[in-house]
């Protein structure tokens, strides 16, 4: 399993980073197995992420909603700097194209209600 990690900028100095599991084609988005919320730059999250990852050699990445490649975990943490260059590069350029929406999660009643009908 390789992670996603996820970032989104919130603010002027504001962002947050989820981390997930990657998901089959046509699959849900899995939910956030870790989510950081009001860190100051797109590098402080990086740097934050590397460390939750260690066990990781390679993690995809995700910025405001847009694929924008895969990253070795080791350079997230040595070379964030060059790290955010780069993938906002790719962001302005266009990325990969986003992945479409997940569909909100069905609430456990709803699903028992359309099992019994």
């Amino acid at each position: 399993m390789q992670p996603v990690l996820e970032i989104r900028k919130l603010g002027e100095r504001s962002y947050t980073y989820t981390v997930r599991a990657t998901r089959q084609t046509g699959a849900p988005v899995p939910e956030p197995c870790y989510e950081d919320r009001g860190l100051t730059s797109f590098v402080e999250c990086l740097r934050d992420a590397a460390e939750a990852l260690t066990y990781f050699p390679r993690v995809y990445i995700r910025f405001q909603g847009r694929c924008v490649g895969e990253q070795f975990v080791s350079r997230l943490e040595s070379h964030p700097e060059a790290v955010v260059r780069d993938l906002l590069v790719r962001y302005l350029e266009g990325g990969l194209p986003p992945l479409p929406a997940a569909p909100p999660p069905q609430r456990a009643e709803a699903a028992q209600v359309s099992a019994v009908s």
